[in-house]
């Protein structure tokens, strides 16, 4: 499952990635990507929370790349990753990020990962 909502009061796209994603929800969440993009002010931060992910393994290369490349094009200022469950799938997202030339702080909890932001919140 993926699941993209803007945080407009902290100025942070909410990146939640679950289980095993397919290709089939990606242009889904390329639109709401858009959409939440549209909301926020650049440069703005990204908070990607993976502890669910079990697997990517079913999300064609090319298509995640897009989705990364409309991060890329927006201005981010700070990408916070928080990591779980599937150490396998953090590694993968870790390749991806280095392919993509940018790297993500990483954090165990969204108290964490709001902390690295400079705005301390519960979920």
């Amino acid at each position: 499952m993926v699941t993209i909502q803007p945080d407009i009061a902290k100025n942070v796209l909410v990146i939640e990635l679950s289980g095993r994603p397919t290709a089939d929800e990606l242009p889904a969440a390329e639109r709401a990507m858009t959409a939440a993009i549209a909301r926020l002010r650049p440069p703005f931060g990204v908070l990607s929370d993976v502890r669910e992910l079990e697997s990517l393994a079913a999300v064609p290369l090319e298509e995640f790349t897009r989705l990364a490349l409309m991060l890329r094009e927006a201005k981010v200022s700070r990408v916070v990753r928080v990591v779980g469950k599937s150490q396998a799938a953090a590694v993968q997202l870790e390749r991806f990020s280095r392919a993509m030339k940018h790297s993500a702080h990483l954090a165990f909890s969204r108290e964490e990962a709001w902390a690295l932001f400079g705005n301390p919140r519960t979920p």
